[in-house]
């Protein structure tokens, strides 16, 4: 059930990258070492909390990258992660080198390229406007878009990883803290 959950979220930002009507904007990585972001996502099971760590360098057949860490904590199962090794400064599904999915007890699965098939345009978002959002007491400057389908997002060079605030639509989720260093699970 969990590794459906985390490949559901992977799927979500992965598929927003390719054409579709619900798209993510193509923003910039927000590349912090030890730089965290901890988010809550909104369905009909209830809410969900997962995080998204930015991880070390690395290098996938020749190519450089930087490791990403989606985790989300599982009572029955324990912490469940995806790591993503990115190329390049944005998410996108053809800078996507290398997934690892890592469940406790169970050696660590790879895969290569997994989205080479995928198309390579992309809708582009509009810009709506540029606004200051509070999350766990910090200021932020946000540039807000919007997609075809009903999609907005809320995008921060201030929040480490993938630099979301808020994704409205279909599968919606906001961020609730972020940092750098220390324990991106521990509540305020």
């Amino acid at each position: 059930m969990m590794g459906t959950a985390l490949l559901s979220l992977l799927a979500l930002l992965l598929q927003a990258q390719v054409a579709s009507p619900q798209g993510l904007p193509e923003l910039p990585l927000v590349v912090r070492e030890g730089g965290w972001a901890r988010y809550e996502a909104v369905s009909s099971d209830g809410p969900a909390r997962f995080v998204i760590k930015v991880g070390a360098p690395g290098r996938h057949q020749g190519k450089r990258g930087r490791w990403f860490d989606l985790e989300v904590e599982v009572p029955s199962v324990g912490r469940t992660s995806i790591q993503l090794l990115v190329a390049g400064e944005r998410f996108t599904a053809d800078n996507l080198l290398l997934v690892r999915a890592t469940t406790p007890g169970q050696k660590p699965r790879d895969t290569s390229g997994p989205f080479t098939d995928e198309a390579s345009t992309r809708r582009q978002g509009r810009f709506l406007q540029k606004k200051t959002v509070t999350v766990s007491g910090k200021v932020l400057e946000v540039m807000e878009y919007s997609f075809p389908g009903g999609t907005t997002a809320e995008w921060s060079a201030a929040v480490p990883g993938l630099g979301l605030v808020r994704l409205g639509g279909e599968d919606p989720f906001h961020l609730i803290a972020f940092g750098v260093g220390g324990d991106p699970w521990k509540q305020p």
